[in-house]
Formats: C-alpha cells, sequence, structure tokens
C-alpha cells in the first residue's frame, strides 16, 4: 500500500494516513486495493478525528465530516462549472421555468439508477421537496428546509420523469439556489423508496454498509467509516457510462482522511501519500511544494496564486447582535485600521488583491463591482488610515488608557477574533494590527470556532461569503434581515445585521432577472447602505491554492482544462464529476 516516506526530516508513516486502530467501525475490512489504483484525499476536518462516525444524511446540521469524500456521491440535477460560467445537466436532462419564473419544469434523464439498482425517477424529486418543505414549516432541523419550505408552494409528478415545482411567488434565481450545484449551493436528492417511511429524517444517519446506504445515483458505495477514514469503492456499474457521460472512474477507491493541519496537509501532499489536499492557503508554502515535488500542481501550474478564485472573498465580521460595534464610528475605525496590503504580503506572500467589498473578483461581476467602487472610496471601506481611525474612536467617546488601549467608562474595548484553520495565516496579523490600533485584540482558531461562529457567540470572526458568482443577487440576499436571527440559533451567515431600507431593495432585486440592466441601479442602491453602515470590513479576494499530485493520478483541472473547480470538500458534489476525469499516471 503506501510507503513510509520523510519530507524536511518528518517521518510519514501509516499512522498519519489514519490507519491506525480505530475506536468506531462501520464496516468491514475490505480487500486490499494497490496504491496505484486509489485516490487518497486529506480533507480538512474540523477536529482531528472525524466527530459523526456514520452520518450519511446529506440534510443533517452535523454533515461538516462528511462534505470530503460522501457527499461526492451525491449526483445533481445540474453542475455548474464556476470558470467557464456553464450549466451541466446531470440526472436531469432539461429545466423550463414560465414567464414570470413562478414555475420551474424539470425533465429528468431516462436510466438513472440509485446504487441498489432502483430507478431514479420523478418520485425521488418530490419526496425530497415534499420532505424540506414539511420540516421546514414544522421543526426546521434540517438544512435548506427553511429556504425550500418559503420558496416552494407545491411539487408534482407530471409523469416518471417529469416534476412541476410552483413556488409562492416568482424567483428568477430559484434553480440557481437549489436545482443547480455549485460551491455550497443545490440540494442532493434522496430515493423515496428507503426515506420514506422515516418517521423522523433529521434523525435518520442513512449509513448501513450492509444495506449499501447511503444509496446514490454514483458510482461509489461506502465499505468503511471509522473516526479517521472513509472508503468509497467503485461499483461495478454506473449509469452515466450507459448513457456516455462519462466513463467508469479509474480508480477502485477512494479514501478520505482528516488531514490536520495546513503543514501535515503539506507534509503529505509532498510525501506522495496522498493525491489532493484542502487548500493550503500559504503562497509560499506553494511555492516550496511544486519546486521541490516536480510532480505537484495547481490550477495554474507551478506560477502564483497557485490556485483558483472562489466566491469566498475574506472579511473582518462584526456580530451586530454584539452591543461592543452598535457604534457606526467604531465600525469604521477597525475598518480604517486594517492595513490590506501589509496584510496580504504577510499572509500571502502578495499573491492575493485587497477588496472594497463583499464580492468576488469573477468576470461577470466586475461591471458591479466597478460601479460600487466610488461608493467604498466615498465611506472609506477598505481604506487603510489610522489617524482617520483614532479620530472616529475619540468621536464615538474612547480615550486611551495607560495600557494604549481605546477605553469607554474606563472599560477597554477587547474583542476575539474568531476564524476557522484555513484563515490561521492572516488571522493573527489581523489582531496585531488591531492591537496596533489599540484595540485589546486576540486571535482563536479552535475545533469549536465554527460552532461559536455559527452560533453568534463571537465578537468579531474572519469568514468569507459563499454568494454570487455571475449574478450580484446572492451576495445582497446575505445580508437581508431574515438572515439576522437571535444570538444561539446556528446559521452559516455571521454578520446577523439587519436594515429594514436594505430589505425593501433586495426584496426588489429579487425580482429582475440576472443580467436585466435594472439590477445594476438595485444593487447601487443596497451597496449605498451597506457601505455606509461600515456593515464589515473587507480584507482580500479568495483563492483556493489546493496541491494536486500527479504521481498516480493525472487529468486535474487547470487553467488549461478549467473543465470545473478542483475543490473537493463542497456540498454541491462537484468532486464527483472530477474523479471520473482523472487517469492514471502510468
Amino acid at each position: 500500500m503506501i510507503t513510509r516516506r520523510t519530507f524536511n526530516g518528518l517521518a510519514v508513516s501509516m499512522a498519519a494516513l489514519g490507519t491506525a486502530a480505530p475506536s468506531a467501525v462501520f464496516g468491514q475490512s475490505p480487500a486490499a486495493v494497490a496504491r496505484n489504483k486509489t485516490l487518497i484525499v486529506a480533507v480538512q476536518a474540523e477536529a482531528p478525528v472525524y466527530r459523526n462516525v456514520g452520518q450519511a444524511n446529506p440534510y443533517s446540521i452535523n454533515n461538516e465530516d462528511f462534505r470530503g469524500s460522501i457527499i461526492n456521491m451525491f449526483e445533481p440535477l445540474f453542475y455548474y462549472n464556476s470558470n467557464k460560467n456553464e450549466v451541466i445537466p446531470w440526472v436531469a436532462a432539461s429545466l423550463e421555468n414560465n414567464e414570470d419564473y413562478s414555475s420551474f419544469t424539470v425533465k429528468l434523464r431516462d436510466g438513472v439508477t440509485w446504487s441498489d439498482g432502483k430507478p431514479f425517477t420523478a418520485d425521488d424529486v418530490v419526496y425530497t421537496l415534499e420532505m424540506l418543505m414539511a420540516n421546514g414549516k414544522g421543526k426546521r432541523d434540517l438544512t435548506q428546509s427553511s429556504g425550500v419550505a418559503d420558496a416552494v408552494k407545491a411539487v408534482s409528478k407530471i409523469d416518471p420523469l417529469t416534476v412541476k415545482i410552483d413556488l409562492t411567488k416568482g424567483d428568477p434565481r430559484f434553480a440557481f439556489k437549489y436545482l443547480i450545484n455549485y460551491f455550497d449551493i443545490g440540494l442532493q436528492w434522496l430515493p423515496a423508496h428507503v426515506w420514506r417511511d422515516v418517521p423522523d429524517p433529521a434523525a435518520f444517519s442513512f449509513f448501513d454498509v450492509a444495506k449499501g446506504w447511503p444509496l446514490t445515483t454514483g458510482p461509489w458505495k461506502v465499505t468503511r467509516f471509522t473516526d479517521n477514514q472513509i472508503f468509497m469503492d467503485r461499483r461495478p456499474e454506473w449509469w452515466a457510462t450507459k448513457a456516455g457521460l462519462a466513463t467508469m472512474p479509474a480508480m477502485e477507491r477512494v479514501i478520505t482522511i482528516p488531514g490536520g493541519t495546513r503543514d501535515r496537509m503539506a507534509q503529505l501532499v509532498a510525501a506522495n501519500q496522498v493525491d489532493i489536499v484542502n487548500d493550503i492557503q500559504i503562497s509560499e508554502v506553494m511555492k516550496q511544494l511544486v519546486t521541490q515535488n516536480p510532480k505537484i500542481t495547481t490550477f495554474t501550474g507551478k506560477d502564483a496564486p497557485y490556485g483558483a478564485k472562489d466566491w469566498w472573498p475574506t472579511s473582518l465580521y462584526f456580530n451586530h447582535k454584539n452591543e461592543k460595534w452598535a457604534d457606526l464610528n467604531v465600525r469604521r475605525a477597525l475598518n480604517h485600521y486594517l492595513d490590506r496590503k501589509q496584510l496580504i504580503d504577510t499572509a500571502y506572500a502578495g499573491a492575493s488583491e485587497p477588496k472594497y467589498d463583499p464580492y468576488p473578483g469573477f468576470g461577470s461581476l466586475k461591471p458591479y463591482i466597478d460601479a460600487i467602487r466610488p461608493i467604498a472610496d466615498k465611506y472609506g471601506i477598505g481604506h487603510f488610515d489610522k489617524a482617520k481611525g483614532d479620530e472616529l474612536m475619540q468621536k464615538a467617546g474612547f480615550v486611551k488608557n495607560d495600557a494604549g488601549i481605546w477605553a469607554k467608562d474606563g472599560k477597554p474595548l477587547s474583542a476575539v477574533i474568531e476564524a476557522i484553520p484555513v484563515l490561521n495565516a492572516i488571522g493573527p496579523v489581523v489582531a496585531q494590527q488591531l492591537k496596533n490600533a489599540g484595540i485589546d485584540a486576540s486571535f482563536r482558531s479552535t475545533p469549536e470556532s465554527r460552532a461559536i461562529m455559527r452560533d453568534g457567540k463571537y465578537d468579531l470572526c474572519l469568514f468569507g461569503h459563499r454568494g454570487s458568482i455571475s449574478d450580484p443577487y446572492a451576495t445582497l440576499e446575505n445580508y437581508h434581515s431574515r438572515n439576522a436571527l437571535p444570538v444561539g440559533q446556528p446559521i452559516l451567515l455571521p454578520a446577523r445585521w439587519s436594515n429594514a431600507e436594505y430589505d425593501r431593495i433586495v426584496d426588489e432585486a429579487s425580482k429582475v432577472p440576472p443580467n436585466d440592466p435594472r439590477l445594476m441601479d438595485l444593487v447601487k442602491a443596497a451597496m449605498e447602505i451597506w457601505m455606509r453602515e461600515a456593515v464589515e470590513a473587507p480584507i482580500s479576494e479568495w483563492y483556493h491554492r489546493v496541491p494536486m499530485n500527479q504521481t498516480y493520478w493525472t487529468g486535474w483541472p487547470s487553467e488549461q482544462d478549467p473543465y470545473m473547480q478542483p475543490s473537493f470538500w463542497y456540498t454541491s458534489g462537484s468532486f464527483g464529476y472530477v474523479m471520473p476525469k482523472l487517469k492514471p499516471a502510468s
């Protein structure tokens, strides 16, 4: 299998790949598969081991652990390639809408089958939507259920391969929210013949190796799931090969392990022990990887920025449910205290660009980004100006104490900056810049940080946006008041900001189709409020700096062949499209 190797003097053994005796096991000991027929993935887990062993319910709130592997078994109706702004019909053959976007008709592809051989039909789509609708109107303990319940009025089966979805109101973006999968957007479809008798969908793990669960339409079956490894083995048949859409994957097994720290993942991929890992992020480390190991490549080959631009531009978020940030002057001051050039030079060796807005720098969004740049300049968003920051802090009633910390009524302004591990490179620099300006700031990133941020129990946090790709509306919607939940109610979007005037503009924008000229004025009006209120402090563009090892597998996505984004950990399951395109190096 995998031989013992060293990298920069550090031994990386079989134990590093998580093959030590597990504390919890689902599945028997599968037969051995040669290394050159195995794809090994190291995923950034929320803890050193998987904490939800045997969880294969794609709508479970605790579904983070299997995002990097099992989620790629679930196939969407449509894939979306953000590199080409291209929709790829997959389980579905076509999608139509009526004139006011209040009704959508999905035509499914004939011949699609579940892994138990039963056909994938309209019953499965109807069941999945109705289950989410019922949950969203009741317990709301399934991901995406609230949004589906709010959007869908009724779903009906026209014939075995045709589904009609009627909405509560016209929504030109419904398909891109739920039916077309990209990054963390899009639904996973469930086999009605298994799920319809489940009394509590949120409590159902959908995992049983003996029964072949989870059933999916993809070419994989799970044969082992422990707290330190997941095995997906290739099935003998796959509907997509019969349909001529894809060839059978060349790898016979996919193993996913918790990758640990960025340093550890870099060591594993450099030692040829894994084939792909999460974002390494630090440009100097990426440069070292591609220089020292000729088999390692990135989306941009061996050249900076060593990755692909993503929809996740980074910001320093204020918790708007925390009274510390109620004063607009304080929020504006912290924005002025951030030196974005220094942050990018220090954390990313200069291989990124500063941000003045919450939009990713994709070409289709450039007209909007250009249009709102003057608004950012007007309010100083993205502008480093320590003197201006000091002036605003004084205006807010703060004075510096003997320790050089801003204080009001004798109480120093302190803040813990929470972040997930992928932002560990930039977090300490942000904290130091704020500390230098007189904010008693510290940085913290632990396995619990994501939960703390989701529950709104943080002071400040570093996070990205998961919003727009080609249409500016999705990012606008992130800041609608419906996302400003009370502290303690979990939500992925961290700001918890609300503004009635902003809501009215966004509600109007929701009715305007993408690329409609009227959308520009609405975006500018919404961003006028967003910038004026200093909702957050934008920092930089985000690049997925993903090293891909070609020792065993070639054909990775690249600038020359951008057939899909290379990120494998998203709930869209887009890496399921990549795996069949990889070829043995030999």
